[in-house]
């Protein structure tokens, strides 16, 4: 099998989720303000780490020579402090559906050419080059990915661990060489009355959130290759992600939020929109993506 133009990007952790351009090229290759788009979400874990950097009360300090007695206590950019010490409670787990991709979402043709019938939150989408490819990303959402967390539940972190299942065929159906991409993301959306305070400012659109705030999970996995004439590739995967240090305190800091916005934030009821975002283009004739995840927090 020889595929070229490799790009995997994979344990993004806590970037927008910003529908990208609708144009692209013809051939179903990604267009240049689509590669941007992606680029700069490759970037965003490294630009909230040094916002944290920049937020961290102990910079200015000297640090003491580490050793067995002060490790504990010495000050670091990447600690998180208010969490130290504290109890882990598990807040559940979920599986956000499956979606699917498919040259038809009639129920009778999924079951008959793939024994398929969809759950109530499953998703199809149709993708049937080149008569209706997709030709923007998708961003699902259904009301039975929603989980509400009471208030005075959290006092610092909401840590989330996703077991990530992207997979999928392509193929040309007249044996040409043919480009394809495949990008698949685990999404969520967090909505909060407090998030209508005017200081919480969406960092990558410089808006103010109106009440919720969209980020991509760990997990993110984009393909961009060619097929070779008469090429077949098939592709299944399932990976965990963990995160680096959750959706903390510092993480909020690190987005942008005052600390009586954030008060209000992990104080009130909270509810978290689970979704999943999937973009196909070119020679791909099946494809399925699923994530089940658990949540943790202190």
């Amino acid at each position: 099998m020889k595929v070229r133009n490799i790009l995997v990007l994979a344990a993004m952790l806590a970037m927008s989720a910003t529908t990208f351009g609708q144009q692209r090229l013809v051939d179903g290759r990604l267009s240049r303000d689509e590669m941007n788009q992606i680029r700069s979400e490759a970037r965003a874990p490294i630009t909230f780490a040094k916002k944290e950097l920049s937020l961290a009360p102990s910079l200015g300090a000297k640090l003491a020579s580490p050793n067995v007695a002060n490790l504990a206590t010495i000050p670091s950019p990447y600690d998180d402090p208010d969490s130290f010490g504290q109890n882990v409670k598990f807040f559940g787990s979920l599986y956000a559906g499956t979606v699917y991709i498919y040259h038809s979402c009639a129920p009778q043709v999924l079951l008959d050419e793939l024994g398929l019938t969809l759950a109530a939150d499953d998703k199809c989408i149709v993708h049937n080059p080149p008569s209706a490819p997709m030709k923007q990303t998708q961003v699902l959402y259904d009301p039975a990915w929603e989980y509400t967390i009471p208030k005075n539940t959290l006092s610092n972190t909401l840590y989330i661990v996703t077991n990530n299942n992207p997979g999928y065929d392509a193929f040309d159906a007249n044996g040409n060489a043919s480009p394809y991409t495949v990008l698949y993301s685990p999404v969520v959306t967090f909505v909060s009355t407090a998030l209508n305070d005017p200081l919480a400012i969406d960092p990558s659109t410089g808006l103010p959130m109106n009440g919720q705030y969209t980020v991509s999970l760990n997990g993110t996995n984009l393909v961009n290759r060619t097929l070779a004439a008469n090429d077949f590739v098939s592709e299944y995967k399932s990976y965990a992600n963990v995160a680096g240090r959750g959706f903390s305190r510092s993480y909020w800091r690190a987005v942008g939020l005052p600390d009586s916005v954030i008060n209000k934030l992990l104080s009130r009821k909270m509810s978290l929109r689970f979704g999943i975002r999937v973009r196909a283009s070119g020679a791909v004739n099946f494809g399925q993506f699923y994530y089940t995840m658990r949540m943790l927090g202190d």
